[in-house]
């Protein structure tokens, strides 16, 4: 953080001002007229702008990317900041290792375009695309996002638990629809928070780690239940019951993110420790190919336990 001094000017008897950085005013594109927001915060004022910051455009030759590899840089770009992007290809295809197949790049551009949120293909030739922009979005979203991603995530948790109890695959295939949309709304806030900061700046790194943790929980989920589809997997009882209870804790994490309470943060981890003793006491019990679903639910509780530290982090 740069300290800056400033004079007050003293204008008629009751109205005083002061100047505003330069470089400050151009980075942020403050022109006369504009309305700032003044926040006060005992002896400090706070003065900041809806107009996020611009990395502008931004050119990349993605011809040796296969198609995920392809879909994440866009997703990277898109988080990052940038309002517009030009993609460069040597090949009209590219290799899709999950299937086996060479598929379009094109395809492949936009099937990751529809997935977040205000950007738009505007230009599309046989060895290029231009994506850009065409949103207006502003940091006051962040939060009212936030509370849709909680609602599908603990959605999708119960999701996991019905669908393995009743073996109802296609209950269990309805998460990939929820992945899709967490997957959308958490890159979105992603990028609201590169281009504005959060409201209050202190808190901006900690919410992008909670952020970017619930959708590695989402993806955990997805991944389970592919899996018991996939392979047509009857989970054994006390491997549901795993499930039912890490979907507890996820629960209480959204109730301790909402209505903090250090009692409630110290359940999280009583309750984390007696899951990875039931799931270590059902190594040996239940078949083997209930693991795999055992080892993700302990993964889903290490994320949550560092997102209890994040949120613990933004209370002081």
């Amino acid at each position: 953080m740069v300290k800056l001094k400033r004079k007050v000017i003293q204008i008629a008897d009751s109205t005083q001002l002061i100047s505003l950085p330069r470089k400050w005013a151009q980075k942020h594109e403050v022109k006369k007229g504009d309305e700032l927001d003044i926040k006060e915060e005992g002896s400090k004022i706070i003065v900041s702008t809806e107009q996020g910051q611009s990395l502008g455009r931004v050119e990349v030759d993605i011809s040796n990317l296969d198609r995920d590899s392809l879909m994440f840089l866009i997703r990277c770009l898109y988080i990052k900041g940038y309002d517009e992007m030009k993609l460069r290809f040597d090949d009209v295809t590219t290799k899709h290792h999950k299937i086996g197949k060479d598929v379009t790049v094109i395809s492949s551009i936009k099937e990751e375009v529809n997935r977040l949120n205000g950007i738009e293909i505007i230009q599309q030739k046989e060895n290029s695309c231009f994506i850009k922009d065409i949103s207006e979005g502003v940091i006051k979203e962040l939060d009212t996002i936030l509370r849709r991603i909680f609602l599908l995530l603990i959605d999708a948790s119960k999701d996991l638990v019905k669908g393995s109890k009743e073996n109802n695959h296609m209950l269990l295939d309805t998460i990939n629809e929820k992945h899709d949309t967490i997957t959308k709304f958490a890159a979105y806030n992603l990028r609201l928070l590169n281009k504005f900061g959060y409201t209050d700046d202190k808190k901006t790194n900690t919410l992008y780690h909670i952020i970017s943790s619930l959708d590695e929980i989402i993806d955990i989920i997805k991944y389970c239940s592919r899996f018991v589809t996939a392979h047509k997997i009857k989970l054994a009882k006390d491997a549901i019951s795993i499930i039912s209870d890490v979907q507890e804790t996820l629960s209480l994490y959204h109730d301790f993110f909402y209505n903090f309470d250090l009692k409630k943060a110290e359940k999280l981890s009583k309750d984390r420790s007696i899951i990875f003793d039931k799931v270590g006491s059902l190594v040996k019990k239940v078949p083997a190919n209930n693991l795999f679903i055992l080892s993700n639910m302990e993964q889903i509780l290490e994320v949550l336990i560092h997102l209890t530290v994040s949120r613990i982090g933004l209370e002081y």
